[in-house]
């Protein structure tokens, strides 16, 4: 999420700008006795409003009853009567999909927020959803912007990196740790091959990943990049055995909150481009705790920094996991190549309002370009 957006919401959707009066009047029609309020940092293809109960006022329990009743088309749903929950308000263009978000409300709890639809009457074939408000603060605010890091803070980095690795062991599907598996296939049954492995994969990234690839290879700027990209994608055409489970769409600082205290990690928002992608693939957010992108060149460049203490944080990151995950020791090759597939499909294409279907241009798109450079190991 940013604060700084240059539009509105509407703006962008190209939607009436009256529509923003006509959705307030709606959420509090649905939320009789609560105070709404637009949060400050506001996502590119949402609307979203805290709710939160008005001190001192009070709802029936019939109106509650009722409010529950009819205002939620999923269960289960926040209630009502929490102290405070999020409503999000999205186009038909930028639609959730309730089935997925829920899935990793199971799959990653209790980082990932209860999420349900509501049904309300509104324009322009707008959606709503209600989500539960998790503690913290995005990372971005605390992130730090040096190289050299004071001890508080380097112990506050143990504790993010230590997080950090227990949402991502949280999707390993493993029957005996998690009752729910987070792939699609049988706890019981062998793990896919890669035709499998790839079919399971139905999202809007997920089901054109070799298509995706293949255009990295041909179309890249950069020949050493698309040498990468072509490695990459023949590694992935061998690989068998290997779990599919629902990855985050966008882990970054801004979607990644922290207790401001200590930093570890208290909850993950913003899974409204979530999918169901090889285990591994969303390992680049992993990069965005390790360093930052510095916009203070002298030659107006920017460019990518890893903190003075990186490689230990890295090195007690894997170690992290797997003491969680045991069985990953054995798989670390594995997992490092997808990892690499999601740091070319996430930087490889331009965002480009959701499209995400032109490859990257050095010049246009320096941020990605930086980003695909230095997470890939490879120099300008």
């Amino acid at each position: 999420m940013s604060p700084n957006l240059p539009t509105t919401f509407w703006a962008r959707m190209e939607l009436d700008e009256q529509y923003h009066d006509l959705c307030l009047k709606a959420v509090n029609d649905i939320f009789p006795g609560h105070a709404i309020k637009e949060l400050s940092g506001q996502g590119y293809c949402s609307f979203t409003l805290e709710v939160s109960q008005e001190e001192g006022s009070r709802t029936s329990s019939e109106d509650l009853a009722d409010s529950a009743s009819d205002k939620s088309s999923n269960s289960p749903s926040p209630s009502p009567t929490c102290t405070s929950s999020i409503v999000q308000i999205r186009p038909y263009q930028h639609y959730l999909d309730i089935h997925v978000a829920q899935a990793a409300t199971t799959v990653y709890s209790p980082y990932a927020p209860r999420i349900s639809t509501l049904n309300m009457r509104l324009p322009g074939r707008l959606m709503a959803f209600e989500m539960e408000r998790l503690p913290g603060i995005p990372y971005s605010l605390s992130q730090p912007r040096l190289d050299s890091l004071s001890p508080d803070i380097q112990k506050r980095q143990v504790n993010l990196i230590r997080s950090f690795a227990s949402f991502i062991a949280c999707s390993w599907p493993n029957p005996l740790r998690n009752k729910h598996s987070s792939r699609s296939t049988r706890a019981d049954s062998p793990m896919s091959d890669v035709t499998d492995l790839l079919s399971e994969c139905t999202g809007k990234v997920g089901r054109d990943i070799t298509l995706k690839l293949q255009r990295l290879s041909n179309e890249l700027a950069d020949r050493r990049l698309r040498a990468r990209a072509q490695e990459t994608l023949h590694a992935l055409l061998r690989i068998r055995d290997y779990p599919v489970s629902v990855c985050h769409g966008d882990l970054i600082p801004t979607n990644m909150l922290v207790d401001p205290a200590t930093w570890a990690i208290t909850g993950v928002v913003d899974w409204a481009e979530a999918e169901y992608l090889p285990f591994g693939t969303c390992l680049y957010g992993l990069e965005h705790l390790l360093g930052y992108l510095d916009t203070t060149d002298r030659a107006g460049e920017k460019r990518w920094r890893y903190y003075d203490n990186a490689g230990t944080l890295r090195q007690f990151f894997w170690t992290s996991l797997i003491d969680q995950v045991p069985e990953l020791r054995e798989r670390t090759r594995s997992i490092m190549l997808m990892r690499d597939v999601g740091v070319l499909l996430w930087y490889g294409y331009a965002w480009d309002e959701g499209r995400i279907d032109r490859v990257v241009w050095d010049g246009r798109d320096d941020d990605e370009m930086e980003c695909l450079r230095v997470f890939l190991g490879v120099p300008r």
